[in-house]
């Protein structure tokens, strides 16, 4: 399960991580390498998890996925950051997300 509150995303631990951002003001047309950065800092200077996103050029979309097996290394019950990255061939570094929680819910069953 996903929950969205502003720009704070909770998961339950060890689920898959799908979730799709909408870009506006800018157009991607698939040259990008764009990350999905997990942090225990908010200033990111202990990285958890480092995960390349899809994107879709046609409706301007960039798709985060992990599987649950990558999403497993996160403990539950934790409160963590993240941010997304876009970088260019062009040389061009840019930040899509300001860091923002990222919340890992315990859940009861362990499957």
């Amino acid at each position: 399960m996903i929950t969205v509150k502003g720009k704070t995303l909770m998961v339950s631990d060890n689920d898959t991580l799908l979730t799709f951002f909408k870009v506006t003001g800018a157009a991607l047309d698939g040259s990008e390498t764009i990350y999905f950065n997990i942090s225990e800092e908010q200033d990111g200077s202990k990285p958890v998890k480092r995960i390349a996103c899809g994107i879709d050029t046609l409706n301007n979309i960039i798709c985060v996925y992990a599987t649950k097996y990558e999403m497993s290394s996160l403990e539950g019950g934790e409160i963590y950051w993240y941010d997304m990255t876009l970088d260019t061939p062009q040389g061009m570094h840019m930040t899509l997300i300001y860091p923002s929680k990222f919340i890992v819910r315990e859940v009861m069953h362990h499957d």
